[in-house]
């Protein structure tokens, strides 16, 4: 809840968010603190090992898609919101090459 609840006045859009295992217990106390539904999402596989979950792959991809960019690649950056600039230009810049 301490990160999630300062944001969640700039995040008038968001009806769900998604958590892994961990975060198990948490659904009722973020739908009456911030009206949002937790959605666990339930690994699909038993067996050990690597499993593509459903949702944490869109993380993960943009993760990797971060990866190409040099400022984003390590912390270079001192403060957060230039940082956070940069995750915007990024997000820019892949949305602009599948346009064309």
């Amino acid at each position: 809840m301490q990160l999630l609840g300062p944001v969640a006045s700039r995040l008038d859009r968001v009806e769900t968010v998604f958590a892994d295992q961990a975060y198990r217990g948490l659904e009722e106390k973020i739908e009456n603190e911030l009206d949002w539904t937790l959605q666990v999402v339930e690994s699909e596989d038993d067996e050990p090992g690597f499993s593509v979950e459903p949702k944490r792959w869109i993380v993960e991809r943009t993760y990797g898609w971060f990866g190409g960019w040099r400022r984003l690649d390590r912390e270079y950056e001192r403060r957060t919101d230039s940082s956070e600039t940069m995750v915007h230009f990024a997000m820019l810049r892949i949305a602009l090459n599948r346009l064309g």
